[in-house]
């Protein structure tokens, strides 16, 4: 599993929701943000309970494949059931993800083989 994928992967379906956000004039709210937010957290909270089946299950390339289609599907069937809002919790999930992914992978670099003592 690398960092660098998993990012490309977020990428993949961050850059066409926040396109249709500004297509749809979706106006940013707090509420929508901060449920992507913590909803994010949460989940990788959850996932980080069973680490490492979680990481087998996802080295399978159909299971990303998968996951990148569900997203985007289930994104646009949560704009026709609940409204462009659900664009705003999506694109901060992601956003959210992606500034994870960051964090720890500067953490990893900043504990590096050269940092050891």
């Amino acid at each position: 599993m690398t960092r660098r994928r998993d990012a490309a992967l977020a990428g993949s379906v961050l850059v066409p929701v926040a396109a249709a956000a500004v297509l749809l004039r979706t106006p940013v709210t707090p509420e929508p943000v901060f449920v992507g937010v913590v909803g994010a957290l949460a989940l990788e909270l959850a996932l980080s309970v069973r680490a490492s089946s979680v990481r087998r299950l996802w080295e399978r390339r159909g299971v990303r494949v998968a996951s990148v289609a569900l997203a985007i599907v289930g994104t646009a069937l949560g704009v026709a059931i609940l409204g462009p809002a659900s664009l705003l919790v999506v694109a901060a999930g992601l956003s959210t993800y992606l500034l994870l992914l960051a964090v720890v992978e500067l953490r990893s670099r900043r504990s590096g083989p050269e940092r050891r003592p």
